[in-house]
C-alpha cells in the first residue's frame, strides 16, 4: 500500500482558503477589540463616579479641585484629589488611549470639566440650566472608541452619575 500525501495544488488551495478566512475575520476582530475597550472605559468611568461620590461626601458636597489639562494649565491633576478614592492610577487610563499618549502627560485619559472644580455641582449654572443628566463631569480626551464625531466614539460621566456616550440615545 502506497502512502499518498497532499499535492502542491491542494496545499495552495488550503492556504488560500485559510488566508481568505483570516482576511474576512480581521475587521470583525478589530471591531470586537474596539467595543471591548469601550466597555472597559465605561467601567473605569463608573468607578470614577463612585470615587467622586465618596469624595463629595467627605468634602462638604464640593467637587475635586483639578485642571482639565494639568500639563498645559500648570495646575493640580485630578489624581491628586481623588487618589484615595480609586483603586489606582490605571483607573484614570482609558483602554483606548493606546500608547498612553494622554495618560503619560495628563495623568489621565479623561478630561475633567473644571467648571465644577471646588464647587457644589447642584449649585452651578450648568446644572441649573441643563440638569445633572445633561452635563458631563468627565469625558474621553479624544475619540478613543471610533472615528471622531461618530456615535459611540467618546464616553462621558455625567453629573448625575450615569455613564453615556456621544450617541443620541444616552
Amino acid at each position: 500500500m502506497q502512502k499518498r500525501g497532499f499535492t502542491l495544488i491542494e496545499l495552495l488551495v488550503v492556504i488560500g482558503i485559510i488566508s481568505l478566512l483570516m482576511t474576512i475575520s480581521l475587521p470583525a476582530i478589530s471591531m470586537v477589540r474596539q467595543k471591548a475597550q469601550g466597555v472597559a472605559c465605561r467601567a473605569n468611568l463608573h468607578s470614577l463616579a463612585i470615587a467622586f461620590s465618596m469624595y463629595i461626601d467627605d468634602n462638604r458636597q464640593k467637587m475635586p479641585i483639578a485642571c482639565a489639562m494639568p500639563s498645559i494649565q500648570n495646575g493640580p491633576a485630578l489624581i491628586d484629589s481623588i487618589e484615595d478614592y480609586i483603586a489606582g492610577p490605571k483607573t484614570l487610563l482609558c483602554p483606548g488611549d493606546t500608547g498612553h499618549k494622554y495618560f503619560n502627560s495628563e495623568q489621565t485619559s479623561y478630561e475633567y470639566n473644571q467648571r465644577f472644580s471646588g464647587k457644589v455641582v447642584s449649585k452651578t449654572f450648568l446644572v441649573a440650566r441643563f440638569g445633572e443628566k445633561n452635563v458631563h463631569v468627565l469625558r474621553d480626551l479624544t475619540a478613543f472608541h471610533g472615528k471622531a464625531g461618530k456615535p459611540y466614539s467618546c464616553n462621558y460621566l455625567y453629573a448625575d452619575g450615569h455613564i453615556g456616550d456621544n450617541s443620541k440615545q444616552n
